[in-house]
């Protein structure tokens, strides 16, 4: 019978980890914390990253998808759920109404859809404001359509968002522009009369960086799993750790081509070990750049030639083991000469935990 604990490749998730993170985050900012649990938690699960948030007493969570924010409700939690994104869909609709989600609205269209669409109900929203990401919302300037949007009789207005485009930047500048430009929004509503409800703007580099932005909330998700671009002045930690089963020894003599195409050789005479790791779970990629920007290609041709130069590696407690040859597609080669290892054995390699397609094991510590 297969051993079903036996895994190729797996996630290791501290769930300690990801509960002190979430209340180093709550204990900092002095505003109430939206949770935010899209990308499945950031890879943590987002059933797990939503239970992180709620240990730290979180009320609220924030989601990009409808199946997440549904998903949320299967998993039994009750808290407010905001969808991130405006819903076209009417039978989607009608599922995010039956679980009392709070939509976005994102124009005067979207919001008669919603008007439009919910029978008797009265749909929760809040509305979102373009500053600067140029996705979803309504331009900053355009204020007929701010307000004809909170004319219409229907729609429970909850709050008003925006999102930084760049809250990992050296200077408060453009950030700074983007919260200028919100509250010039909120400025003209509220100068009619009208109640905007919840305010808020600040994702998680912001929210830790700049507490001009806190507003009456903060949403904040990859601090959870410490993905952040920017120094912060709270401690957070890595929660999790990508792991390969060792699937083969191999002994290898210098010359031997290895991996497709034979450009490869070994360098020396060793023993290498084979682990189930490879492009499919994102190990040693280099992201290809934005074809518009001169500086991310600059970036980019930067990462490549540091990607050269220090090629990934494998780890196996204390050591580090130097990839052999190229990676594969679900198979790369590690020298293990001198080293206790055996088939079965795992290694921690580094890749993107969104990309790691092996099966989440969560541990306590």
């Amino acid at each position: 019978m297969f051993n079903e604990a036996y895994e190729a490749n797996f996630v290791e998730i501290s769930r300690q980890v990801l509960r002190q993170n979430a209340k180093a985050v709550t204990d900092y900012v002095k505003v109430p914390v939206i949770g935010v649990v899209k990308f499945d938690g950031y890879g943590m699960g987002i059933a797990e990253a939503a239970r992180a948030w709620q240990s730290a007493g979180v009320t609220m969570f924030a989601v990009s998808e409808s199946w997440e924010a549904l998903a949320l409700r299967r998993e039994g939690f009750t808290e407010d759920i905001l969808l991130m994104a405006p819903v076209a869909d009417r039978d989607v609709l009608t599922q995010l109404l039956e679980n009392n989600i709070i939509l976005t609205v994102s124009n005067l269209d979207n919001a008669w859809f919603y008007q439009l669409g919910c029978g008797d109900c009265t749909p929760r929203v809040h509305v979102k404001v373009d500053t600067g990401m140029g996705r979803f919302g309504i331009r900053w300037t355009d204020e007929q359509q701010l307000q004809a949007i909170y004319e219409l009789d229907k729609l429970r207005f909850e709050g008003i968002f925006s999102h930084f485009g760049k809250s990992f930047e050296k200077t408060y500048k453009l950030t700074a522009r983007q919260l200028e430009r919100f509250q010039t929004a909120i400025n003209f509503l509220t100068g009619k009369g009208i109640d905007v409800g919840m305010r808020h703007i600040a994702n998680s580099c912001a929210a830790l960086r700049f507490p001009e932005t806190w507003l009456d909330a903060v949403r904040v998700g990859s601090a959870l799993v410490a993905g952040l671009l920017a120094p912060v002045p709270v401690t957070l930690t890595t929660p999790h750790s990508c792991k390969a089963r060792v699937v083969s020894m191999k002994q290898l003599k210098k010359g031997d081509t290895l991996g497709y195409a034979s450009v490869c050789k070994a360098k020396k005479d060793m023993i290498a070990v084979v682990a189930a790791v490879g492009f499919n779970m994102g190990f040693g990629m280099t992201g290809a750049p934005d074809p518009y920007p001169l500086r991310d290609f600059a970036s980019y041709m930067y990462h490549l030639v540091q990607r050269y130069l220090h090629p990934p590696k494998a780890k196996f407690g204390d050591r580090q083991l130097p990839m052999v040859g190229r990676v594969g597609s679900m198979y790369t080669l590690f020298d293990a000469t001198g080293v206790d290892i055996k088939p079965g054995d795992s290694v921690a390699v580094y890749t993107p935990v969104l990309q790691c397609t092996g099966k989440r094991i969560y541990i306590d510590e």
